[in-house]
Formats: structure tokens, C-alpha cells, sequence
């Protein structure tokens, strides 16, 4: 073989060698390029699917409707990833929300789930992130322990979907108030009540007067909610002397009845409602 002919397979070689790497690295690029689409693709995806199967029962905005929940509030912002993705994959039993296994792919149920983080101003949903787990403040966990026990405030109000109805549901109320404005509503709360919660004294004849949340106050009778929350007790006008508004919350002064070592734990709870 001439020096020419060694000469001309060699460059050939380094063009081919050349060649090979301007390949792979176009490759890489498409195939990088293409990944970030398939990210962006799949929130796109998943509010196409969440509009077409999702917005009719929680909303457009994942604001809650009648036949379904706030998917923004905080219970829905607590579940961890595995959790809302278990949710839309086998629904809640004894309630509206159905399983969607078997009628979406387990890829659509991600992209609605990725869907609804970003409704809820998070990033893309992360399989085994443990962020959104319960906190760890031990001001937080003493305060719920506080809520739920000798503070009694579980009788009356509600968290998590759990608790009573007498008093407001508190899911959100740290976002909703704010420190000063919870403050004042524990420390007062009479000063402000929340519409829905009035208060009404019945005095019977024989001279007990009955307190509480009422409703259905017509002419002819009105309704007061029982302590404990659970049955409404129906008191007929002309069979009692009198039916009055009152101006004060049927909330008992449990909270400044607390050291401020127990104010600052239950305040420290209620703010990450």
C-alpha cells in the first residue's frame, strides 16, 4: 500500500471518528430536548385530563364544588405525593370521589396528580418526597395534642375532616388571618363571628335559657344546635317566653384560660392549618 493511499484511510477514519461524535452529541441533545417537552408535556396533559374528568366536581381552579372538595386547601396540600396519586387511583370510599384505575392510565393519573400540585403552587409532584409529611415543630405537635385533648377544641371545630361543626372549620385559617387576626379571634371571639355561627338564647318557661348556633329561625320555631354538636333541637315560639340575638360566640374563653407557653403551642399549631 502507497504512503498516499495509508494517508487518504487514515483521514477517512478521523472523519468517520468525527462524524460519529457530532451524532451522538445531536442525539443527546434531541433526547434532552425532548425529555424537558415530555415534563412540560405532561402538566399540559394532565390539565387536559384533569378539565375533561377533574374540574366538574373540584373545580377549575381546584377551589371545590358541591360534589367536591378543595383540592388547594389544607388537608389536599398535606397528602404527600404517593398519597394524592393513591386517592385518584382508588378514590375515598364513602364519599363522591370514584377510582379512576382501570379508566386512566397510571401515566394520565401522574400528570393529573402533577396537575394538581401546580395548582396548589408547588413543583412537579416527586415521588418519595417526605416534605409534605406532618411537621416536625414540637410547638405544632404539642398544640395539636393540645387541640384534641384538654383544650377541647375538637369538640366543637373541625381539621383535616375531622372534629365538630358547632364552630368553623379551621383548615386554612393561618393563611386566612394571618397571626394577629387568629390571635384576636382566640382572645375575643366574640368580636368577629363568622357568618353562618350567630347565636340565639331561647328562654324556656320555667326561666333555663338555652345558647347556641341557630338556624331555620322562622315565625314559627327555631333551631339550636346542641353542644356537643350533633343533633339540632327544634323549639317551637309560642311554647317558650322568649328568642333573642345575642352577641356573643357560644366559643367558651379556653384560650386565655392557657399559660402562654400553651397559647404560643396551640397558635403555632392552628398557624399551620
Amino acid at each position: 500500500m502507497s504512503t498516499m493511499t495509508k494517508q487518504i484511510g487514515e483521514n477517512l477514519k478521523s472523519s468517520y471518528t468525527v462524524l460519529r461524535v457530532c451524532i451522538k452529541s445531536v442525539t443527546a441533545v434531541l433526547f434532552l430536548s425532548a425529555l424537558s417537552a415530555g415534563s412540560l408535556a405532561g402538566v399540559g396533559e394532565g390539565q387536559e385530563l384533569y378539565n375533561a374528568y377533574c374540574q366538574i366536581c373540584h373545580g377549575v381552579l381546584g377551589e371545590g364544588q358541591t360534589m367536591g372538595k378543595p383540592l388547594t386547601d389544607a388537608p389536599a396540600n398535606r397528602l404527600t405525593d404517593q398519597e394524592l396519586i393513591d386517592v385518584i387511583t382508588d378514590g375515598r370510599a364513602g364519599t363522591g370521589m370514584a377510582a379512576w384505575e382501570g379508566s386512566l392510565s397510571e401515566v394520565e393519573i401522574f400528570d393529573i396528580a402533577s396537575y394538581i400540585r401546580n395548582l396548589q403552587g408547588k413543583p412537579a409532584l416527586v415521588l418519595g418526597d417526605d416534605d409534605s409529611g406532618p411537621s416536625d415543630d414540637p410547638n405544632v405537635i404539642a398544640g395539636e395534642m393540645l387541640f384534641n385533648s384538654s383544650a377541647d377544641c375538637a369538640t366543637c371545630h373541625s381539621y383535616d375532616e375531622k372534629g365538630g361543626s358547632v364552630g368553623p372549620s379551621l383548615d386554612g385559617v393561618g393563611s386566612r388571618l394571618g397571626d394577629d387576626a387568629l390571635l384576636q379571634a382566640l382572645m375575643n371571639p366574640s368580636a368577629s363571628i363568622v357568618s353562618g355561627f350567630g347565636t340565639k338564647e331561647v328562654e324556656q318557661e320555667d326561666g333555663t335559657v338555652i345558647r347556641g348556633r341557630f338556624r331555620n329561625d322562622s315565625e314559627l320555631a327555631v333551631q339550636i344546635q346542641s353542644e356537643d354538636g350533633r343533633r339540632w333541637v327544634t323549639y317551637f315560639k309560642e311554647r317558650v317566653t322568649a328568642v333573642r340575638d345575642s352577641d356573643e360566640s357560644v366559643m367558651p374563653d379556653t384560650f386565655a384560660n392557657l399559660g402562654a407557653n400553651e397559647q404560643q403551642q396551640l397558635l403555632a399549631f392552628l398557624m399551620s392549618l
